[in-house]
């Protein structure tokens, strides 16, 4: 399914409770006193060679400053990031580091009056591949109403509107133990919901925030990403209804400071309308457009392909587990 792609940078993009610009509380402070100390929040996107810091900031701040160590007490603080200034952005990059290895930040905020003291300190740990977390889908998060796949913040789905009324929404996406390897697997139903002519059952990257009055709108996709993976692959099988089709899509973009849009640095697209009724294998290289890198990944798994415009077969079912991105040999 495609969904229409939000034009807005998604370095100052506010994602609940993860992705909060610290200058809504950089105001004026009148006090005369140093500011208090910013919150790193809770490591979300974190690759093997380089991590996201998504931190609050505080009123009165002027800018703020970060350490990034190879130890808790930071003994061993990495030259690049010493003391160094941050975005008032409410995320910075950390790169060049070490895959499978901890990583400890803290972070001050200054004004002209001084420093605050230290954040507490946040660990890091990298992976060792540049893949986003639980590709696998073997990690879900139990809420009252339905499950979906971990963490929060990087896999979203249309099951939040349920939180309205379980009495008459109900999930599109399910976690099963119909998988291809280990425990579970993602399955996505289409379906009709009250005052929604038709929701595809849907896995994607991003944050989902309901808004029945734009529901295409609802879907914040997309997660920071940096890398350039050649080929996208999973496992999947496909029991479309009324010759509905699903499609399977990775998109890699950029923001264009200039043109005030964000670009497509690279693509893969997988539909089919036929019946597949045992795990098959998908293997899809990725195409680039420019030779810049992207700062945003956008996964998409839909059982119907048409969903953006309300098109597609109640009933349609597409199961997916074990994905992945490949790189080139270096």
């Amino acid at each position: 399914m495609r969904y229409k792609k939000l034009q807005l940078l998604l370095f100052t993009l506010l994602i609940t409770g993860l992705l909060l610009p610290a200058c809504n509380k950089d105001e004026d402070d009148e006090s005369g006193d140093p500011p208090k100390t910013p919150t790193i929040n809770v490591p979300l996107h974190i690759y093997a060679d380089y991590f996201y810091v998504n931190w609050t900031g505080v009123v009165g701040a002027k800018g703020y400053v970060a350490d990034v160590a190879t130890d808790q007490d930071f003994n061993n603080i990495l030259p690049e990031y010493n003391n160094i200034e941050v975005p008032i952005t409410g995320m910075f990059i950390v790169e060049d580091v070490n895959p499978g290895t901890k990583y400890y930040v803290r972070m001050r905020a200054f004004n002209d009056n001084g420093s605050s003291g230290h954040s507490s300190v946040k660990e890091f740990t990298t992976r060792s591949a540049n893949l986003l977390p639980n590709m696998d889908l073997e990690e879900w998060i139990s809420y009252p109403n339905f499950e979906s796949p971990a963490p929060l913040g990087v896999w979203a789905s249309a099951n939040k509107t349920t939180d309205l009324n379980p009495s008459l929404y109900h999930p599109v996406l399910f976690k099963t133990e119909d998988a291809v390897s280990g425990n579970f697997a993602a399955k996505m139903v289409s379906d009709s919901l009250p005052g929604l002519p038709f929701v595809t059952g849907s896995l994607s990257t991003g944050v989902f925030k309901v808004d029945l009055n734009n529901p295409l709108k609802s879907l914040i996709s997309g997660v920071p990403y940096k890398s350039r993976p050649e080929r996208f692959q999973g496992y999947y099988k496909y029991f479309p209804e009324e010759g509905d089709s699903c499609e399977i899509r990775t998109t890699l973009t950029r923001w264009n400071f200039t043109a005030n849009k964000r670009d497509t640095v690279g693509r893969t697209v997988f539909r089919t309308v036929e019946t597949i009724s045992d795990y098959t294998f998908f293997d899809l290289e990725i195409q680039y457009f420019m030779s810049e890198n992207p700062d945003t990944i956008d996964m998409v798994f839909a059982a119907s392909a048409g969903g953006e415009y309300f098109i597609g077969g109640i009933g349609s079912t597409l199961y997916v587990d074990n994905f992945t991105l490949t790189f080139p040999d270096k």
